[in-house]
């Protein structure tokens, strides 16, 4: 009997994508990552946190009005001479701690999650980067956001 379970073909998607040479494949990735916020309630109470910020322009603002009121203050994330650092001691993803979905590649998926929180927050670009992942072996996952 056949499985219906997707994680097979997920897992060897990620695999495909890991190797192409083009840039759009992570970036297809990340947004699923994008996609998967904007599908989630959220996503909503982000912009709903910006458009209660007086000044909209304030970035110091907004993101400690932003770690206060959606993330309770939490030390993981944090500010470090002029980027902001998210940290986690366990895989968010449900994919992952599932234990189905296994490929790092998947992590292109949090770049795009984390890009569309801080962009919808601060209603500007941001780059970024995954400094470490547990999907590649390290004990935590990283991330540094940078304003554009």
């Amino acid at each position: 009997m056949e499985s219906n379970d997707p994680s097979a073909w997920i897992n060897t998607i990620l695999s495909e994508l890991s190797t192409s040479k083009s840039p759009d494949a992570a970036a297809a990735v990340e947004n699923c990552g994008r996609a998967c916020l904007k599908s989630s309630e959220g996503f909503e109470t982000i912009r709903a946190l910006r458009a209660s910020v007086a000044h909209k322009d304030d970035m110091n603002l907004l993101f400690d009005t932003y770690k206060a009121e959606l993330y309770d203050n939490r030390p993981s994330l944090y500010k470090k001479e002029g980027a902001i650092y998210l940290e986690y001691a366990d895989c968010a993803c449900g994919m992952v701690t599932s234990g189905k979905v296994t490929h790092p590649f998947l992590c292109n998926c949090t770049i795009g999650y984390t890009r569309q929180i801080f962009e919808t927050l601060f209603g500007r670009p941001v780059k970024v980067t995954l400094l470490k992942s547990i999907l590649n072996g390290d004990n935590i996952c990283l991330q540094e956001i940078t304003v554009a």
